[in-house]
């Protein structure tokens, strides 16, 4: 889209103009680079929720790393969540709304998933936590500064998540568990970043 038509949008040229400009060097002064799990495959498919359902389903749950591992991850989750929500329904074409929806479908169903992994301990904790939470992302915000958001939140949930996954033993389900989502969250901030890339050009 050009500068003309993203004018035209706010309606505010020269105000959009400067928005323009805060934005690019925003994102431009920032990697967003993420390190390698060195447990994970490069060439490996991002993780589906079916894979999420098998890990689950054929592991123990009933362990307190497992549940202080599930607890977070949840956290994470709905945390992208709401950012990468807010930036679907800030796209700027039809394509890049359905993908980026997509998208929100599968973080969504993948904290479902794990909240029925919650025994009783978690779920308290969950709502003692939830009166901490982060605030959540500006409502109507432009596209580029919602994308901006979304991929700091889900580098900042993937670090987190890998450092779960190193402070776990090898073949633990916890372990299994945070790989599993910090290769999930991953795999959002990538493709969010080819869409901040393409603007970008």
């Amino acid at each position: 889209m050009n500068d003309e038509n993203r004018s035209v949008r706010s309606g505010q040229p020269a105000q959009q103009s400067r928005e323009d400009g805060s934005y690019r060097e925003r994102l431009e002064s920032s990697s967003f680079l993420l390190e390698e799990d060195e447990d994970q495959d490069p060439e490996a498919a991002q993780p589906d929720v079916a894979a999420l359902r098998n890990l689950v389903e054929h592991t123990d749950r009933k362990g307190t790393a497992f549940q202080s591992v599930a607890v977070a991850a949840v956290q994470i989750l709905e945390r992208a969540l709401c950012y990468e929500r807010e930036a679907a329904e800030a796209a700027l074409s039809l394509g890049q709304q359905e993908k980026l929806t997509s998208m929100v479908d599968t973080i969504e169903q993948a904290a479902a998933v794990l909240r029925t992994t919650l025994d009783a301990e978690g779920e308290s904790v969950m709502h003692l936590c939830a009166s901490g939470e982060q605030p959540a992302p500006t409502d109507g915000q432009p596209w580029w500064f919602a994308l901006t958001d979304a991929l700091e939140v889900l580098e900042e949930g993937t670090g987190r998540m890998t450092s779960l996954t190193t402070a776990q033993p090898d073949g633990s389900p916890a372990r299994e568990l945070s790989q599993l989502i910090a290769q999930l969250l991953r795999g959002h901030h990538d493709e969010l970043l080819l869409e901040a890339d393409d603007w970008i050009s």
